[in-house]
């Protein structure tokens, strides 16, 4: 008797095919809360008598009994000033891996609350490699330097100085999603849930444009050329890797993707000074630098949506650089600076 039935057709012979036909959506995209809340209407639409009050759509708590481990390997070079260079340098190795909370400072939701390590894994900000390095270094140029004229040149070749930071990382882990409701999560504050990767799949920077099939389903692409794409994409074959993820299945998956992500982009900088000190008086000194920021200027990128539910045409297409913080673009930055010391 409910419009959401005999609106179908042909008209459905049983309850189950109504469900089937009328909720399809939420039946391929994992919509699992979204299914049972109407689910629930229909049964009020449909006047059954042992339902006709829903008081209560969902029940939410916010927890931060999360777990996480960490372990790492930390190797740090350095050198004391000497002969006008000094350096540091720094590498970690590392693995970091929790149950989906993230950081302690951000509160957050399990997928699956019936069983909180269902999403147990790599952390979202963990890096296996990290190295960065600083240098100072006084040119030998100039009075009492190993290279000086005795005259008056020694105030224009004199006084230099270069220091620089360069920092390389490796890719974050990256999953792809099918939404947030996979396994009847919320849908007021909800967590994309990693899908199931089937292997075979690396990433990286990728110009390559491919098309190809999904068990018989075509998921030709055009990915990196999708609106506000930057030409590139995080696989070299987007239809493929589009292939290579399947959607949780209820009635046999007990954990998510999120044990086996994919690494994201890497990530170099770096920052280089030039500058020059020069003693105006006994008292009073001036010192001129530049600062170039993003040197080389290096494209790094940001990753890129991976969610199954928007289709092969953007899956894996790079649309956005890094920006980094107080910065209006990542592009090279250029500084220039004049300070009086007295």
């Amino acid at each position: 008797s409910s419009s959401t039935c005999t609106g179908l057709s042909p008209a459905p012979t049983t309850v189950t095919d109504c469900l089937a036909r009328a909720f399809t959506t939420n039946f391929q995209n994992g919509l699992v809360s979204n299914l049972f809340t109407s689910m629930n209407l229909f049964r009020r639409s449909a006047s059954l008598p042992t339902f006709n009050n829903m008081q209560v759509q969902e029940s939410f708590m916010r927890t931060y009994l999360g777990y996480s481990n960490y372990n790492g390997l930390v190797v740090t070079l350095h050198k004391r000033p000497s002969h006008g260079l000094a350096f540091t340098a720094n590498y970690t190795f590392s693995k970091a891996l929790d149950n989906g909370l993230r950081n302690q400072n951000s509160a957050g939701f399990y997928s699956n609350s019936f069983f909180i390590d269902t999403d147990y894994g790599p952390s979202l900000y963990d890096r296996t490699h990290v190295f960065n390095g600083n240098f100072v270094y006084d040119l030998p140029f100039g009075g009492g330097r190993r290279f000086s004229t005795g005259n008056a040149l020694d105030k224009v070749i004199g006084g230099w100085y270069m220091s620089g930071i360069f920092t390389t990382l490796s890719g974050l882990p990256v999953y792809a999603t099918e939404g947030s409701q996979a396994w009847g999560g919320g849908q007021i504050f909800p967590n994309a849930v990693p899908a199931i990767p089937l292997g075979g799949i690396s990433t990286g920077l990728h110009a390559g444009v491919a098309s190809g099939t999904c068990s018989g389903t075509s998921v030709a692409t055009s990915g990196n050329t999708s609106s506000g794409g930057t030409g590139l994409n995080l696989f070299a074959d987007p239809a493929a890797a589009f292939c290579s993820f399947r959607k949780l299945l209820l009635s046999q998956d007990t954990r998510s993707g999120a044990g086996s992500p994919l690494r994201g982009l890497g990530f170099w900088n770096f920052d280089f000074s030039l500058g020059k000190a020069t003693s105006a008086t006994e008292r009073v000194k001036v010192r001129y630098s530049v600062d170039f920021f993003n040197l080389f200027n290096n494209v790094n990128f940001t990753n890129p949506s991976l969610d199954l539910n928007q289709g092969a045409a953007s899956f894996g297409v790079i649309s956005t650089q890094l920006v980094p913080p107080n910065r209006q673009s990542g592009s090279r930055w250029i500084e220039l600076g004049l300070r009086i010391e007295f």
